[in-house]
C-alpha cells in the first residue's frame, strides 16, 4: 500500500525544482502515514524521474484544550525521530472554535508556514473514509450535484500555493494496518472522538447504526456517489472549455459559469441566486452581483464586469 501511496504522490509531478514542500502532520496514523509514504517515495522514484523536494512537517497547535502544546511537542518528536524537518505553529484561535473556524485558522497557519519556506504544494493525509464522512455531512446540509464531487485530490488553497490530497483512495482500516506492518508508531487524539467537538465525530459514532439500515457498505455507496458526481463534474469542465455562447448552453452549464464568477469574487453561491442571475442574463444580458460588479454577456461570453460606485 505504501507503493500505491508513493504512486499517487510521483503523479504529482512535476515539482518545482528547489521549493520544498509543507506536510500537514498531527500525530495521528493517516498524517503519519502520509510522512512515511513521503520517504517510500523520496527512496523510490519511477523510472527517469526528479528527485522529490524536501519535505518540511508542519503540526499544527489548535489551543484548543489545556495539553494541546503538550501534544504537539509530542508529534513533532514522533516527526523528528522519522527523520524529518518538523516545526510546531500556534493557530490564533480563542477557546471554544467551532469546526469551521479551526479549520480556517488551520489553513491560514499552513499557508503562512508555504510563503515562509517558499513552498506551493501542501500535502493533506485526508483517506477514503473522510471522504466519505465528508459527502455524508454535505447531503445533510442540502448539498448539489457540485459538492457531491467531495474533495478534491488537488486544488488551489492561495495564489501560487494548492492543496494535495495522496491518501484519498485509501481506506483508514488499512493505513493503520500498514503502520502496524512496518513498525510505526502513531499517536491517538481523543478529541477526534468527542461529538461535541466535530460533527464529523458524532457522525463517526452514528455510523454503526447508518450500516445496519442500509442494505449496502455505507463508506462504499458513498464513494460510488462521489465518484460519479467528480465524473459528472469533468464532463461538466470539457463541455465548458469547447466556448458555447452562453444562451446555448444548458442551464446546468450556464450555473456552473455564473457560480465560478461568484466564488471567485468570494460571493454567497445558493440556487435561487444563480437562477435569478442566470434570468436576468438572458433577458437583459446583464446581472449586477454586487456594489461593484455585474455580470455581462458580451459577444456570446460570460463576463465579469468592474463599475464605478453608484453605477449598479
Amino acid at each position: 500500500m505504501l507503493a500505491s501511496a508513493a504512486d499517487r504522490i510521483h503523479s504529482f509531478a512535476p515539482w518545482p525544482e528547489g521549493e520544498p514542500v509543507v506536510l500537514a502532520c498531527s500525530g495521528g496514523a493517516d498524517s503519519t502515514f502520509l510522512a512515511l509514504a513521503w520517504q517510500f517515495a523520496v527512496e523510490h522514484l519511477p523510472p527517469k524521474a526528479r528527485a522529490l523536494p524536501p519535505a518540511q512537517v508542519v503540526v499544527v497547535d489548535h489551543g484548543q484544550q489545556a495539553q494541546s502544546a503538550a501534544a504537539a511537542a509530542q508529534a513533532s518528536q514522533l516527526y523528528k525521530k522519522m527523520g524529518f524537518e518538523v516545526e510546531v505553529r500556534r493557530a490564533k484561535l480563542s477557546t471554544g472554535a467551532n469546526e469551521s473556524q479551526l479549520r480556517q485558522a488551520r489553513y491560514q497557519v499552513l499557508l503562512q508556514a508555504a510563503a515562509d519556506h517558499r513552498a506551493k504544494h501542501i500535502l493533506l493525509a485526508h483517506h477514503a473514509d473522510d471522504q466519505a464522512e465528508t459527502l455524508l455531512l454535505r447531503i445533510f446540509r442540502g448539498t448539489g450535484l457540485v459538492g457531491l464531487a467531495g474533495m478534491a485530490a488537488r486544488r488551489p488553497l492561495a495564489e501560487g500555493v494548492e492543496l494535495l490530497r495522496p491518501l484519498l483512495g485509501l481506506r483508514a482500516a488499512a493505513i493503520r494496518q500498514e503502520l502496524r506492518q512496518h513498525g510505526q508508531s502513531w499517536l491517538e487524539d481523543p478529541s477526534n472522538t468527542d461529538p461535541n467537538y466535530a460533527r464529523r465525530n458524532f457522525l463517526r459514532q452514528l455510523w454503526p447504526q447508518l450500516e445496519e439500515l442500509a442494505s449496502a457498505p455505507v463508506t462504499s455507496a458513498m464513494l460510488r456517489l462521489q465518484q460519479e458526481a467528480a465524473l459528472w463534474q469533468q464532463a461538466c469542465t470539457e463541455l465548458l472549455a469547447k466556448d458555447q455562447p452562453f444562451q446555448e448552453m444548458p442551464s446546468f452549464l450556464r450555473h456552473a459559469v455564473i457560480r465560478e464568477h461568484l466564488q471567485m469574487l468570494g460571493e454567497t453561491v445558493s440556487p435561487a441566486r444563480l437562477r435569478d442571475l442566470e434570468q436576468s442574463l438572458l433577458r437583459r444580458q446583464r446581472a449586477g452581483i454586487n456594489a461593484l460588479h455585474a455580470l455581462i454577456v458580451h459577444g456570446g461570453r460570460l463576463e465579469l464586469e468592474q463599475m464605478a460606485e453608484g453605477e449598479a
